[in-house]
């Protein structure tokens, strides 16, 4: 009984000496956050480019769209606070899009491309308040914002392309008697 207890002492004592110092330096840690931020600094490129002349027109009187693009192409400082800064301000501008669209341009087809841009501008927004920074993510994640803003700028052209088809003969009546039909209440038609 006295060796075991001898042998249990011993062995606390040599496993409690054997402890290893696992604290991470602050220095590295700083140094990769630099460079996090300066490769998500270099990826912040974004283009909103308008090449038909009727949707540019169009657009130009939207303040909203104005603002939202004007802030997205302007690139922030290559400092964490600024693009954190930046990305809650697309958000606020992303949200107000929604309330004052074209009305040519107010469908459910633009709504939705707006949805999903909001989105990822929040998800952008999130990602940088996050440590450590998730910069496959956030690469992402730019490289989404800026597909969603090429994909609402082509449905803006797809409008206009369908605007200035002809109509046919006879299509404005066929039309009308298919709206018609589409506003009829149950009550109104006939029982059998």
């Amino acid at each position: 009984m006295k060796y075991l207890i001898i042998s249990v002492l011993f062995l606390t004592l040599f496993t409690s000496c054997n402890k290893k110092n696992t604290t991470v330096p602050i220095v590295t840690t700083k140094i990769s956050q630099d460079s996090l931020v300066r490769s998500i600094h270099k990826k912040w490129q974004f283009k909103v480019v308008v090449a038909n002349n009727a949707v540019a027109s169009k657009i130009n009187n939207w303040d909203q769209w104005n603002n939202f693009s004007n802030e997205l192409t302007i690139k922030p400082n290559a400092s964490l606070s600024s693009l954190k800064r930046k990305a809650t301000i697309l958000v606020e501008k992303a949200a107000v899009l929604k309330t004052n669209i074209p009305e040519m341009y107010n469908k459910p087809e633009v709504k939705a491309r707006l949805a999903l841009l909001e989105t990822n501008i929040q998800n952008l927004d999130m990602l940088l308040e996050l440590e450590p920074l998730n910069i496959k993510e956030i690469n992402n994640l730019l490289a989404a914002i800026q597909k969603n803003t090429n994909s609402l700028i082509n449905q803006f052209n797809e409008f206009e392309i369908k605007a200035n088809i002809p109509k046919e003969t006879g299509e404005d009546q066929l039309m009308l008697t298919i709206d018609t039909v589409k506003r009829a209440t149950l009550n109104a038609l006939p029982t059998e």
